[in-house]
């Protein structure tokens, strides 16, 4: 009888390249991880600044809308007033595109502006547009709005454009 078997084992050389395989597996798939993790946070801030972008422009057209007494609109059309129905009264509501400073303003009742969107958006161009004279043609606004969204270093341009018609018939 033969007691001598052979044992059956791995080498230290193959153990060490499996490893070095297995690490290296590990390394690239961490790597695709951390890269989709990062896509997803400029994702889900592009679309949280895009939404608050097209919030804001969907709040303002429907003001338009129930507004009533437009201002002739200034020669740079950056500015847009009118008299607005709120807490029981009219009140004299305006919205203000100022690009010097990057930002989206409102004013009620001649009160301070304040800005309406996410601080992350930036203004770089807007434009409010009439249509019609209101006594002949019913009166119509067409909204313009450029901005950029700055998300780890890069900037994504973001366009909206809208068109919005006064419903007020009241005296």
């Amino acid at each position: 009888m033969n007691f001598k078997q052979k044992q059956k084992a791995f080498t230290l050389v193959e153990v060490l390249v499996s490893t070095g395989i297995f690490l290296m597996t590990i390394m690239a798939i961490s790597q695709i991880f951390i890269t989709v993790i990062r896509s997803e946070r400029v994702a889900y801030a592009l679309l949280n600044s895009g939404n608050n972008v097209r919030n804001n422009l969907e709040l303002m057209a429907k003001t338009i809308r129930m507004g009533k007494n437009f201002q002739s609109l200034p020669s740079d059309k950056k500015e847009l007033c009118f008299d607005y129905y709120l807490d029981n009264q009219w009140q004299r509501l305006c919205y203000k595109f100022d690009v010097s400073s990057r930002v989206l303003l409102r004013s009620l009742n001649g009160g301070d502006y304040e800005p309406l969107l996410d601080p992350q958006v930036e203004i770089t161009s807007g434009h409010f547009y009439q249509i019609g004279d209101g006594s002949t043609s019913q009166l119509s606004f067409i909204i313009q709005l450029e901005t950029q969204i700055i998300v780890r270093g890069i900037v994504y341009p973001f366009h909206v454009e809208t068109a919005v018609t006064s419903r007020y018939l009241g005296p």
